[in-house]
């Protein structure tokens, strides 16, 4: 997707939910999300979907596409051509306490 001019390159945001527990994103983690980086498959991105903010990790497979948590108490979630979908960006650093 084109790059916004309204938020800079890279964007702070708070991560809420154990859905990517097995890439080492915890619930209250800060993730370091950069907008000027190309979103590729197997990264973790940042994307709007349907309204609602989600990291996740990106597959492309088959000629589809999926946002792929990384918890296996969570399925994969297919973006399809009727879903609106943005990603904002990928991540590229996770803060959390000790």
């Amino acid at each position: 997707p084109p790059r916004s001019t309204l938020f800079p390159y890279t964007t702070l945001f708070r991560s809420h939910g154990d859905s990517m527990q097995g890439a080492g994103i915890r619930s209250g983690d800060i993730l370091v999300v950069d907008r000027a980086l190309d979103p590729a498959d197997n990264k973790v991105v940042v994307a709007a979907l349907d309204g609602e903010l989600t990291v996740k990790r990106i597959r492309a497979r088959n000629g589809r596409l999926f946002l792929a948590p990384e918890n296996p108490a969570f399925p994969p979630i297919e973006v399809t051509a009727e879903a609106s979908f943005e990603i904002w960006g990928v991540v590229t650093f996770v803060i959390h306490k000790l």
